[in-house]
C-alpha cells in the first residue's frame, strides 16, 4: 500500500520553479488575438460609414447638378464620378453612378464596394440614393 501511496503524491507535484507560468502566457496570446481582430472590426467599420459617407456627398452633388434648371443626368452623373475620384481615390474604380428622372425628380444612386481591412477582396456593399427635385 506504501507503493501506491507514493505514486498519488508523485502524480501531484509541480516541477522546480513552475508556477503555471504557461497557462498565463496563453490566456494573454488569446485575448492579445481578441483585442486585435476587436480593433479591426472597429477599422472596418470605420472604414464602411467613411465610405458610404463619401458615397452620400457625391450622391448629393449629382443630384443637386442634375436638377439643376439647365442640369442633366449625364452632367449630374459626371459631377457624382468627378467628386468620387477626388475623394475616394483608388477604391473607387468599381463604384457604380446611376441617375433616373420621373415626375420632375432627379434621383442619383451610387452603388460600390467599400474597401477594408479584413474584408479587402469582397468588402461591403453601400448604396446611397440622393434626389431632388427639378428646378422649372
Amino acid at each position: 500500500m506504501n507503493d501506491v501511496a507514493d505514486v498519488d503524491v508523485s502524480a501531484t507535484r509541480r516541477f522546480r520553479g513552475d508556477r503555471g507560468a504557461a497557462d498565463g502566457g496563453l490566456e494573454i496570446m488569446f485575448g492579445a488575438v481578441a483585442m486585435i481582430f476587436f480593433v479591426l472590426l472597429i477599422v472596418e467599420t470605420v472604414s464602411y460609414w467613411h465610405s458610404r459617407n463619401v458615397f452620400d456627398e457625391a450622391a448629393a452633388e449629382g443630384a443637386r447638378v442634375a436638377a439643376a434648371f439647365d442640369g442633366t443626368c449625364t452632367a449630374g452623373s459626371s459631377t457624382a464620378r468627378t467628386l468620387l475620384e477626388r475623394r475616394a481615390g483608388g477604391w473607387s474604380s468599381g463604384v457604380t453612378v446611376g441617375c433616373s428622372e420621373a415626375a420632375g425628380i432627379v434621383t442619383i444612386t451610387i452603388s460600390g464596394t467599400t474597401p477594408g481591412v479584413l474584408f479587402d477582396s469582397a468588402g461591403f456593399t453601400a448604396t446611397v440614393t440622393q434626389s431632388a427635385p427639378r428646378e422649372r
